[in-house]
């Protein structure tokens, strides 16, 4: 367990990124929750890497935005595999607002994002 946290440690420390800054926020799914919480508040033009530290994850989890079928989401990380992360494209361009979002597979992974 103790390696499993220091692993998870050294994904989430900020760690400088070829063609961009570091996110400002980071958002771990572990264990089938996201966190450090499910509602996460950022300032407009700000940004969040999600990082996949579930190891009971299978193929990995996702930071999809919810949209009706056949609607493309404003943000959407895509399946991120257990062990890696992935800097969520869009979320600095969203305007303020509360945004729903989910795990493309699995259902009980979800949350708000508001951007203020």
């Amino acid at each position: 367990m103790l390696a499993s946290l220091v692993a998870l440690a050294t994904l989430v420390a900020p760690v400088p990124v070829a063609g961009g800054p570091v996110p400002e926020h980071t958002v771990v799914a572990f264990l089938r929750d996201y966190m450090p919480s499910s509602s996460i508040a950022i300032k407009q033009g700000e940004s969040i890497r999600f990082v996949d530290g579930d190891p009971t994850a299978g193929p990995g989890h996702s930071f999809t935005e919810n949209v009706p079928e056949g609607v493309t989401p404003r943000f959407d990380s895509d399946i991120v595999p257990m062990g890696t992360f992935k800097d969520v494209p869009n979320i600095s361009s969203l305007p303020p607002g509360k945004y729903t979002f989910h795990c493309k597979i699995h259902e009980v992974l979800k949350g708000t994002l508001t951007v203020g």
